[in-house]
């Protein structure tokens, strides 16, 4: 693909340090000029949670990142990924941004993790804005990460947001390009995330009225043919529309 002048946000929830941000946002400089806003550390599980908003926000670092030479700028704040995205989408950058694509997230992003992911939650404030957006994740099933495969899914997926502006969630077997079977447009599977289940409260033995509590994990789950969890086990990129906030056009900041 030939840079075609979009400009693009890329965020996540893993920090500006997160080698799959790294990946991504060095991609996408093929189709347009990437700007990186991420939070400085981890933020996973965020949602679309932009924190306590109180006398002032946090300081935005702009940041000298050699192994992404061809991005336009690097920032990072002591927030999550939905404050990054709400801040750039209403200007602080001057420009809006074209696209928003958050990611690239180590460990996929299926069922109704759709609602705690703060990977996805960037995008769905940038949905607000009626900013075509695509959250990118890749299932975490063994070393090393195929960085280059969920890059490679959202960059074949930025024609047709544009083309059609809505909120997708990508998510992609941990594979190299070559062994991926093909994409698949899919639907949600009945999975919370983590697979968390039959939670537990225990009592701490040494401090009175403290409880431990804590969840089984990687439950049982309902992924049946034409869901997002039975793709990417298949071996497929799982692309699915998530329903959008803002299906009027571009909100004015």
């Amino acid at each position: 693909m030939q840079n075609c002048g979009l400009r693009i946000l890329v965020t996540n929830d893993d920090g500006i340090e997160s080698e799959g941000l790294h990946v991504l946002a060095q991609r996408l400089t093929q189709l347009g000029e990437v700007t990186v806003f991420a939070p400085s550390g981890e933020y996973s599980g965020a949602g679309a949670a932009i924190g306590h908003i109180g006398p002032g926000l946090p300081d935005v670092v702009e940041a000298i990142r050699p192994e992404m030479p061809d991005v336009a700028a690097v920032y990072h704040l002591d927030g999550p990924p939905a404050l990054a995205s709400l801040l750039a989408c209403s200007g602080l950058f001057g420009d809006l941004p074209d696209l928003v694509v958050s990611g690239i997230n180590p460990g996929w992003n299926v069922g109704h993790a759709v609602h705690f992911s703060g990977t996805i939650g960037a995008c769905i404030t940038a949905d607000i804005f009626g900013i075509p957006a695509i959250a990118i994740s890749q299932r975490a099933d063994g070393e090393p990460m195929r960085w280059a495969t969920g890059a490679e899914a959202a960059a074949q997926q930025v024609p047709a947001v544009m083309e059609r502006p809505r909120l997708l969630n990508v998510n992609v077997p941990n594979l190299v390009w070559t062994d991926i079977n093909g994409v698949r447009q899919t639907g949600l599977a009945d999975r919370i995330p983590f697979g968390l289940h039959d939670p537990t409260l225990s009592p701490l033995p040494d401090r009175v009225g403290v409880f431990h509590a804590d969840f089984a994990r990687n439950g049982p789950f309902d992924g049946p043919d034409g869901t997002d969890t039975h793709a990417v086990e298949a071996g497929y990129v799982s692309v699915t529309e998530l329903t959008s906030t803002h299906a009027s056009g571009r909100l004015d900041p």
